[in-house]
């Protein structure tokens, strides 16, 4: 069995160096070609994850299904993706990211190609926690792949531009659902499900032919060597290190990552307190058709785009790679964005709004994936971004999406109106918590490889 999965298992050092006069050669074509392959992979993911959240009006419609039982399926896919995300992002810090990616992505189609398939409600449960674990084996891969191949300096532009696959997944999830049902027929609108699946394994397989271990694992120097920037440095051998090592003493001692996971969590509230229902509560409460409320699903994954990216630099190039402020403020703006959506009847306005919820909300949430990565050692990031991932969906969407459907079934939106709100002050309280840790980074990496070099000892 171990043989089986031995093409999974990290890469390691290649016995022979990339020639000096062919490293940045090299360099630079196996960077762009490792990117491309973790952005379609993520996006990937993002269209098979998001398929179930788009067609939920069909369940409605054609199954009967109410909110609270929509919500219930989306909190099960949550909880399993959070634990997944926990246990297959110390497991990626041990993998090949270019076949782990892919496997979860292989499996996450197919699950969501057998969820179209059946009627049955249990067995569509049972299906949607399976996928959170094959979906927990991608976004911590990714981002040891960001660790790996990107340095401090530059993250924040290449975390945020890999950051819009989430967008480009979710957002073309309504283009493709709108045009299968055009192609297709309302009739078979199960191909809703089917469709997204055969794109993402078609996809999957690209990214097997794109993808790379580490630097190191194809003769290339470390990329802080490359760059030559200075960091923080060990004599540990990660390679071999135990994974529940990396978790207590990376991870589990300390503080600033535990703020980091509370204000995921609140982070995700408000993403997925607002994405999950956008298609209903559009459509139900402002008057949108189902077509404007897909677009509108589609403007808030798409606005994000640029946003996104400019953060991203801004994060770099203006704050230096010191990332919480720039959360603080962002968070506080979308607590006000969020509260004109709420109250305004007009539609363009809407589509503004939605526009702009969408930078302000995956803006954070980039930011705090890249402040995962700066805080710990890199042989530690899938890890702590399954830690922090863990947080933001075992508490966030599961609020965000069981909760919310339970509290708009039995009181109406005002309440989940509230939920949201009060998730936006909590993660801006957070944010104003990491600004102190961010100006400790040295010093806390400092006492991380002194503790495990006393116990390597």
């Amino acid at each position: 069995m171990m043989r089986f999965f031995k093409f999974l298992m990290a890469t390691p050092p290649a016995d022979e160096m990339v020639a000096d006069e062919a490293i940045a050669r090299t360099y630079n074509r196996k960077r762009w070609s490792v990117f491309i392959s973790i952005y379609i992979a993520y996006a990937a993911y993002y269209i098979v994850r998001d398929d179930l959240t788009v067609s939920s009006p069909y369940l409605i419609k054609y199954y009967g299904f109410d909110k609270a039982t929509i919500g219930f399926i989306l909190s099960l896919l949550a909880i399993s993706y959070g634990i997944s995300k926990f246990l297959m992002g110390s497991l990626a810090d041990k993998a090949n990211p270019r076949y782990y990616i892919a496997l979860g992505l292989l499996g996450s189609s197919f699950l969501n190609f057998m969820f179209g398939a059946t009627t049955n409600k249990y067995m569509m449960m049972l299906l949607v926690v399976l996928m959170g674990i094959f979906q927990g084996m991608g976004a911590p891969a990714a981002h040891k792949t960001l660790a790996a191949w990107f340095s401090n300096r530059e993250r924040g532009t290449y975390i945020s531009i890999w950051n819009t696959s989430h967008n480009v997944g979710g957002g073309l999830v309504p283009l493709i659902v709108t045009a299968t049902i055009a192609l297709l027929g309302i009739s078979h609108w199960q191909n809703v499900f089917f469709v997204p699946s055969i794109i993402s394994i078609i996809l999957a397989v690209i990214v097997i032919v794109l993808g790379e271990d580490t630097p190191e694992s194809v003769g290339l120097p470390p990329i802080n060597e490359y760059h030559h920037e200075e960091i923080v440095t060990t004599t540990v051998d990660y390679y071999h290190l135990p994974l529940m090592t990396i978790v207590k003493e990376c991870i589990l001692k300390r503080p600033f990552i535990w703020l980091l996971a509370i204000a995921n969590a609140a982070v995700y509230i408000a993403r997925y307190g607002i994405e999950n229902w956008i298609p209903i509560y559009l459509h139900t409460m402002k008057g949108f058709s189902l077509a404007q409320a897909r677009t509108c699903f589609s403007i808030y994954e798409f606005a994000a785009i640029p946003g996104t990216i400019l953060i991203g630099i801004i994060s770099d190039k203006v704050f230096k790679g010191k990332r919480s402020k720039i959360g603080a403020l962002l968070i506080f703006l979308l607590g006000l964005v969020f509260t004109g959506y709420w109250f305004t009847q007009a539609k363009g306005l809407v589509y503004c709004e939605v526009a702009l919820m969408g930078i302000l909300v995956y803006g954070p949430q980039m930011l705090i994936t890249a402040l995962a990565i700066d805080l710990v050692p890199r042989f530690a990031v899938g890890s702590t971004d399954g830690f922090v991932g863990l947080f933001g969906y075992i508490f966030g969407e599961v609020i965000a999406s069981y909760v919310i459907g339970a509290l708009v079934d039995k009181t109406g939106w005002i309440a989940s109106f509230w939920t949201i709100i009060i998730a936006t002050v909590l993660s801006l309280i957070c944010f104003m918590f990491l600004i102190r840790a961010e100006k400790t980074i040295k010093n806390q990496l400092n006492d991380i490889y002194a503790r495990l070099e006393k116990m390597a000892k």
